[in-house]
């Protein structure tokens, strides 16, 4: 059994891979607050997800925090880990190999000789430990399947697929690698749990049964975007001018190539936090029932913090507490207030300010493997394999 390479989370404008930094024995990611403090955590967000810069000349790494850009991941000579803003030094540099005995990685201090670890409470160095470290892209395999050329994306109900103009839920897609064959993926909704397929007849349809997808490098001569192939029936996955989808075999015309854009999680800047605290201040003077509104939409309301919320999400950043004047306090002050709301206010509210404190990342895969072939064998993995694809590594 072959694994399938996991199409990486590249950011277009650096070249450099976003990951999770994940323990799978505690089923904990490592994060950076905006304080630049680390700490381990459930979540699967913008603050957990790390930039990996590799030094071309020695293969070491820089990881830093993807949403704090400053923050860099460092390692003290006495056991110590804790973040800086020094792209430059020694402490900051970083190995990254196959685990010898265990699946996952082994994250090295290059200057210490030291073993990144993490004990199920502390995150440490050792030369003793040798924890085993998954990285996963920082997509989470969301995707926004496109075709640019038509600005239209994939997009699917809960009976049929068809193409919209939007970048809303039922355009986005969760494309796993089916660790079964090199290239083969699911397609599935992320709105309505369903996975894209190809009936024996050509209609495409979205189904409770898992469908393959065989997806690689478009070979167009352009030589960008990728082709979707039906693993079962070898047709690829096509549109026409008026957005209409269809499949075919055969020479390439271009109506088959697509873009698979990373869906990034949501995620807040230290910036944006006090601006938009700045805004909910200054706000509650003017319109104090649009505040309460927006307040109220991220999930700090007169009984508390609502569970799964962009609220509950802050607070757990600080371990759960709310820290006396901190930004989490002072934003259920306000929501615990409960002052009458109108569907107006609270509308007009949450989109002013809630869409101003998150975002959507959507970043372009670059090509980067070939996905039809059947084995990789690779001497020096990081330079030839995203780091998402360690899997892969011989």
């Amino acid at each position: 059994m072959q694994l399938s390479l996991s199409l990486p989370c590249i950011e277009e404008s650096s070249g450099h891979e976003l990951c999770f930094l994940s323990s799978p024995k505690y089923d904990r990611r490592v994060g950076c607050n905006i304080h630049g403090d680390l700490y381990m955590t459930q979540n699967w967000k913008g603050w957990e997800a790390w930039r990996f810069i590799r030094d071309e000349s020695s293969g070491h790494f820089i990881i830093t925090s993807w949403t704090h850009t400053k923050k860099v991941l460092c390692a003290g000579p006495d056991g110590r880990v804790f973040t800086t803003e020094n792209k430059e030094g020694s402490w900051e540099k970083w190995r990254i190999t196959k685990h010898p005995s265990s699946e996952g990685l082994m994250i090295e201090s290059v200057e210490h000789n030291r073993l990144l670890a993490f004990s199920g409470e502390d995150l440490y160095t050792s030369k003793e430990e040798d924890t085993n470290w998954f990285l996963e892209p920082a997509h989470g395999y969301h995707f926004f399947v496109s075709k640019s050329s038509l600005d239209k994306r994939l997009s699917s109900s809960n009976e049929h697929p068809f193409t919209s103009h939007n970048r809303k839920s039922w355009e986005k897609w969760i494309i796993e690698p089916t660790n079964q064959r090199v290239g083969q993926y699911s397609i599935r909704s992320m709105e309505h749990g369903k996975f894209l397929g190809l009936h024996e007849d050509d209609r495409i349809i979205v189904s409770e049964t898992k469908y393959l997808w065989t997806i690689g490098p478009s070979t167009d001569g352009e030589g960008r975007g990728y082709h979707i192939r039906s693993t079962q029936h070898n047709k690829r996955l096509s549109i026409d001018h008026s957005g209409n989808l269809y499949v075919k075999e055969g020479a390439s015309d271009g109506n088959e190539t697509w873009d698979l854009e990373c869906v990034l999680p949501h995620t807040i800047t230290g910036k944006q936090i006090w601006i938009g605290t700045g805004m909910t201040a200054a706000a509650a003077i003017a319109a104090p029932f649009a505040v309460m509104g927006a307040v109220g939409a991220m999930g700090f309301g007169a009984g508390g913090i609502a569970a799964e919320s962009f609220g509950a999400w802050m607070m757990s950043l600080y371990g759960g507490l709310t820290p006396a004047g901190g930004i989490v306090a002072t934003l259920q002050s306000i929501g615990a207030a409960g002052l009458g709301l109108g569907l107006t206010s609270v509308a007009v509210g949450a989109g002013a300010i809630t869409g101003g404190l998150t975002s959507f990342g959507v970043i372009k895969v670059i090509n980067g493997f070939g996905a039809e072939q059947e084995k990789i064998t690779i001497d020096e993995p990081a330079k030839q394999l995203p780091l998402c694809s360690w899997r892969m590594w011989q």
